[in-house]
């Protein structure tokens, strides 16, 4: 390769990296606005958000599992009271 070739490859490069530096300035000056633009509308969809991701429980709901617990909890109290029956029952019984 000779020198002239080489000058001229290297100008080459130096034109595409100028252009692309170009480019990204253009895209620095376009991005504060599309920034300024996207973090207007974060802010305004925060609070719907935030709301929409906590996930809320229909007091239909709410009451089934209410009721389930409760049913949980009476079948413990009766075989607690049964225990406690027999064994009232069975020093006796001795």
């Amino acid at each position: 390769m000779s020198t002239k070739q080489l000058l001229a490859e290297i100008e080459r490069g130096i034109n595409a990296l100028q252009k692309a530096h170009a480019l990204c300035l253009k895209g620095e000056a376009v991005a504060p606005k599309a920034k300024a633009t996207a973090a207007k509308t974060v802010k305004g969809t925060k609070g719907p958000a935030k709301k929409a991701a906590k996930r809320g429980m229909s007091d239909e709901g709410r009451a089934k599992i209410a009721a389930a617990q409760q049913k949980r909890w009476a079948k413990v109290r009766r075989a607690k009271k049964k225990a406690a029956k027999a064994a009232l029952v069975a020093p006796a019984a001795e």
